[in-house]
């Protein structure tokens, strides 16, 4: 690789190529760590796990997964308050150690002898603090490729970050496995005691956030003629207003159904309400165009079925007969293994058809997980977690489209709202949650219908479970009618 590849007409990087060949190799590289952290990265499966020996019911065990994607926002506000591109690599180190010293803390916690409820919080801290800076760190590391390579040059680091990356994930949910116990192919780990096997899986991934940080380190940004001034606070107060609203519902919403109290429901949802307007105004001249509104409307509906993991991960005991935390490395591995495959595939597809077929596969696919989910008991349950990770992919297809529908001028501050849709979806959550909750208290009130749920093979926890399996893929296939009926297969920027 000594000699330089001959440069297109549309290629403007000032870097030579041995400084843009560093940064396409340190991109794969931190995208690599990210994805060997995966199982606790990913929010959601193992934190799900770890709240159900902590003693949570289903609503709080949905709680980290849930702040995870309501904090997707927060990026939107970094960008605000630290524009200048000198202070990239700077930014970037700084997310990759925060989510580093937030493994490293939650580890500890859970080796000090507190209370269950400190230990809890702890654990819902942490989904919070990746939801804010690993979407950060992505967004910052596809600036810095984007700033430091030219576009003909970024294939090889494309195919492996995101080909040999999920495979490194595939290595992280064998390691959590033996670590956590369960069977995996016909391998049977006894797993590491309580509480030293969540440690040591949580311990573990802040060194290798470490290492991510200190490889940023060398990115080469190359400067710009005329840096970028911080808008003031006037033109992003209806964000600054909105994203803190957004947690208020949450916590008012939870601590309702914690202590029945109406007053605090109904303050949850005012508190809905206005973050939902404060957003909405913000980005109001994106929605004005109708393209980029459907879009918005069919990439929330299913990012509805981001949020359903953790209750995937609780119904272990119900269909599969062991402790959620037996089977979570089992389940991640199987998510990312789906990935591997099902990424090559759809982008095969992708470079025969249109956008919207992006979509609709992917979306088709999710809803797929669902109804697998719903139907299937006994290992073959197992496979539901594959589907779903392929499914996944809906979060590179739907920012494609929109992509696809953004004027050049346009880009940064559309896929920046591309990525906080999963916002909106993340009240999702707790609502899984919430309807296991409230089927299994219904049923244990009323006199015998347990017992007439058992003789269906049934207990009033397997039920609240399935019926959220049900309203997520109802949320998904309402996604997919409109992307049939309204979406056009080729978008096209306005004039």
């Amino acid at each position: 690789m000594s000699e330089s590849p001959r440069k297109s007409p549309n290629d403007a990087c000032p870097l030579s190529w041995p400084e843009q060949r560093r940064n396409l190799v340190l991109f794969a590289s931190c995208t690599g760590m990210q994805y060997l952290a995966a199982p606790v990265l990913y929010v959601g499966i193992t934190q799900a796990s770890l709240c159900d020996r902590l003693g949570a019911d289903a609503r709080t065990s949905n709680l980290p997964g849930t702040l995870f994607f309501a904090m997707t926002a927060i990026p939107a506000i970094i960008a605000w308050w630290s524009p200048r591109v000198a202070s990239l690599k700077r930014n970037l180190m700084l997310c990759y150690a925060t989510s580093a010293c937030m493994l490293g803390t939650l580890a500890v916690t859970l080796l000090l002898p507190l209370p269950n409820s400190v230990k809890l919080a702890m654990v819902i801290l942490q989904g919070g603090v990746s939801g804010a800076v690993m979407p950060a760190a992505i967004a910052l590391l596809w600036e810095a490729i984007g700033r430091g390579s030219d576009e003909s040059r970024r294939g090889l680091a494309l195919s492996l970050a995101f080909g040999a990356g999920p495979i490194l994930a595939v290595l992280g949910s064998f390691a959590q496995t033996a670590l956590l116990g369960g069977d995996l192919f016909g391998l049977k780990f006894s797993g590491v005691a309580y509480p030293w096997n969540f440690v040591v899986l949580f311990g573990a991934g802040a060194p290798v956030m470490v290492v991510a940080a200190c490889l940023s380190r060398f990115l080469v940004v190359p400067p710009v003629e005329r840096e970028p001034d911080r808008e003031p606070i006037s033109a992003v107060a209806d964000l600054l207003i909105g994203v803190p609203l957004m947690f208020v519902s949450v916590a008012l919403l939870h601590a309702a159904s914690i202590q029945s109290n109406e007053q605090y429901r109904w303050a949850g949802y005012v508190a809905a309400s206005g973050a939902a307007v404060a957003l909405v105004y913000h980005f109001r001249s994106l929605l004005r165009q109708r393209v980029l509104l459907l879009a918005t409307v069919v990439t929330i509906l299913v990012y509805a079925g981001n949020m359903i993991p953790s209750n995937m991960n609780l119904y272990s005991p119900e269909v599969l007969g062991d402790t959620p935390e037996k089977y979570a490395g089992l389940q991640n591995m199987l998510r990312f293994g789906f990935k591997v495959v099902a990424g090559a595939l759809l982008g095969w597809v992708l470079t025969r058809t249109n956008p919207r077929t992006g979509i609709l596969a992917t979306s088709t696919i999710f809803l797929l997980a669902q109804v697998w989910a719903l139907l299937v008991t006994g290992p073959w349950y197992l496979v539901a977690f594959g589907i779903f990770g392929a499914g996944e992919l809906i979060g590179v297809y739907s920012p494609n489209y929109i992509c696809s529908a953004s004027r050049t001028n346009d880009l940064r501050r559309n896929m920046a709202f591309a990525t906080m849709l999963m916002v909106p979806a993340a009240p999702a959550g707790y609502l899984y949650g919430a309807i296991v909750d409230a089927v299994h208290a219904r049923y244990l009130a009323a006199d015998g219908k347990t017992l007439h749920l058992t003789e269906w093979g049934m207990t009033p926890v397997a039920l609240g479970y399935r019926l959220s399996f049900l309203v997520c893929g109802l949320l998904i296939l309402s996604g997919i009618v409109v992307a049939v009926t309204l979406l056009p297969k080729q978008p096209r920027p306005p004039e």
